[in-house]
């Protein structure tokens, strides 16, 4: 039996749901690009707006030990990922049902944020890519998983997929404010952090890319300040 089929026979909430989550597992290409960015870390990592927690039982069927921390507004799913936590036999998950715009990112050692920047209204994405910058300046990956505007087709598409959610009650509110990406990589930048960004969609016709952010590097006997660190930065050949 694979992994997949065994994260999603663990859930007890019908036929429905464990085809889903198989589906998912075997086709979302960000459980193993996310499982490999974290490789060789050891803290916690925090997994905002987690759903079912599908990252955290993924990591645990490949044999990784850190201790995870879910949040989701969902609390139907927190409580299935939960369940199935326990029926799989795993500890060290801990899935809550909060908002992750209020979930302390302290002592973390990496912080994902999978396809939930485009909910958030314009002013409370911005100040959570300041808190997701604040955890990268103080030693945390951070792992976005995000669409992004101004491509097209994939964005168009991405954008009827998220009202879709909507209609059928999978997501309750929130916004579909899919971020551009050269804006998303500007305002890390600013907050003083280095970005690398690449297309995640994997065989989807989403707009999905993935970033990986972490602390800008300091020059030796270069600037101190973060602002001036990145203007030397983009100097250089």
């Amino acid at each position: 039996m694979t992994a997949a089929e065994r994260i999603a026979n663990a859930f007890a909430c019908g036929r429905w749901l464990r085809g889903y989550v198989k589906g998912k597992l075997n086709a979302d290409p960000v459980f193993n690009k996310g499982m490999a960015a974290i490789e060789g870390k050891s803290g916690l990592i925090i997994d905002l707006g987690c759903g079912l927690g599908l990252f955290a039982l993924w990591l645990r069927e490949h044999g990784c030990k850190q201790a995870v921390l879910g949040c989701d507004l969902g609390q139907w799913k927190v409580a299935a990922g939960m369940l199935a936590a326990k029926q799989l036999g795993l500890s060290g998950i801990e899935l809550r049902h909060q908002d992750m715009t209020r979930t302390p990112l302290d002592n973390a050692s990496a912080v994902c944020a999978f396809d939930v920047l485009h909910y958030l209204p314009a002013k409370e994405q911005e100040s959570l890519v300041r808190s997701l910058a604040a955890a990268a300046r103080g030693g945390a990956l951070v792992l976005i998983r995000t669409g992004v505007r101004g491509l097209g087709w994939r964005s168009a598409i991405t954008s009827i997929e998220e009202r879709w959610t909507r209609i059928t009650g999978w997501i309750r509110g929130g916004e579909a404010n899919f971020p551009v990406l050269k804006d998303l990589i500007a305002a890390f930048e600013t907050e003083g952090c280095s970005v690398k960004a690449e297309p995640l969609w994997g065989k989807t016709p989403f707009s999905s890319h993935w970033f990986e952010v972490e602390a800008a590097p300091v020059c030796e006997n270069g600037p101190s300040d973060a602002t001036d660190t990145i203007s030397a930065l983009r100097k250089q050949p």
